[in-house]
């Protein structure tokens, strides 16, 4: 069975439990290829670990973020979240703001060098994708492009109905 026919048929026939396996061995090898693709060496240049990376990235569309939204966003327990700030308050790159009439809610917000770093980061990012995204042909990068939509859109969509289904349990 060709790769197309394989394909249709998980589509169409939920996979067994043996075919999860490979099913979640290719998805994971591949992210993971991805994810060195466009994971420039420029990032390097900045001591940083990947995970607080992560975390002030969460900022690039947001100014300020409550530490359940940070949890959330990074798929981590609100402990992990706390001593991943933490980190990055000490090194000065965030900083914590109790709200005044909800005292658990907390809001975590960049300071000006987390600022610096974050652009920084989209900056390298941006320019070592450009470079690798240049070497495709005008098909190829439609292809690429529409394929990653359709994976965000998918995993948007899987996550949505994970969550209400973890509320409603």
């Amino acid at each position: 069975m060709g790769k197309t026919a394989a394909f249709q048929s998980m589509v169409t026939n939920p996979p067994g439990e043996g075919d999860w396996d490979t099913i979640l061995q290719r998805i994971m090898t591949s992210y993971n290829d991805i994810s060195k693709a466009i994971n420039p060496k420029g990032l390097l240049e900045i001591n940083l670990t990947s995970a607080q990376i992560k975390l002030l990235t969460c900022f690039s569309n947001k100014s300020e973020l409550t530490m359940t939204e940070l949890s959330n966003n990074l798929a981590v327990s609100m402990p992990t979240m706390t001593a991943m700030v933490d980190r990055l308050v000490n090194s000065k790159m965030v900083e914590r703001e109790r709200n005044n009439i909800d005292r658990r809610v907390v809001k975590v917000n960049l300071t000006g060098a987390g600022e610096e770093i974050l652009k920084k980061l989209i900056s390298i990012r941006r320019r070592e994708m450009e470079k690798i995204l240049k070497n495709l042909t005008e098909e190829e990068m439609g292809s690429y492009l529409t394929s990653i939509e359709v994976v965000a859109q998918l995993l948007a969509k899987a996550r949505q109905k994970r969550d209400i289904e973890r509320i409603t349990r």
